[in-house]
């Protein structure tokens, strides 16, 4: 994997999450663990359509030469994919909204999510009147930066801007499994 892959972009852990979390031990325990998991899908359902609309998307040719190799272009809104984890009981523990990322392929846009998402500097090698001065201040790299490209923050954005409908869809869920409780039982 490679060391600018990431996986959880959202960590949920707001105080409106223990009000869910009261609520949901009050189901028995299958109940609450598919009440939990099915309001958190459909939530980022929303973010990952938020998200897919404010992606940068690039160079939109199907194949890229890198190096003399033709490869696929992947684009960061065609992987978009989110995830929720939960332990026993109903407990939320988090919720991660991320890119999916193909091992072995070059068809995954994972490597430059975070340059992306949080922004990165532009370096060129020094010239030799560069690497000297590099060389006199005890610096091992080479490399002078000339500038920095900024963040574009869509993955935070749409966490954002969906933020508060999270406790109404979870509220509908456990509406829900409350009602399939009484229909069965």
């Amino acid at each position: 994997m490679s060391g600018n892959a990431f996986k959880v972009a959202v960590e949920i852990n707001y105080g409106d999450i223990d009000a869910v979390n009261r609520k949901l031990s009050k189901l028995a325990i299958p109940a609450s663990t598919k009440a939990m998991k099915s309001g958190f899908r459909q939530w980022f359902k929303g973010v990952r359509s938020t998200a897919k609309a404010l992606a940068p998307y690039g160079d939109t040719r199907a194949m890229e030469t890198v190096r003399g190799q033709k490869r696929p272009n992947p684009h960061i809104r065609d992987h978009i994919a989110y995830t929720v984890r939960g332990y026993s009981k109903g407990r939320v523990v988090w919720g991660a909204l991320g890119v999916k990322e193909r091992r072995g392929s070059y068809d995954t846009p994972h490597w430059y999510l975070r340059w992306v998402e949080f922004g990165h500097e532009i370096k060129r090698r020094a010239t030799q009147n560069e690497a000297m001065l590099l060389k006199s201040r005890g610096e091992r790299r080479m490399t002078m930066t000339i500038g920095r490209v900024l963040g574009r923050k869509f993955i935070e954005r749409a966490y954002q801007a969906n933020a508060t409908r999270l406790l109404p869809i979870m509220e509908d869920a456990i509406a829900r499994e409350v009602l399939k409780e009484w229909s069965n039982g």
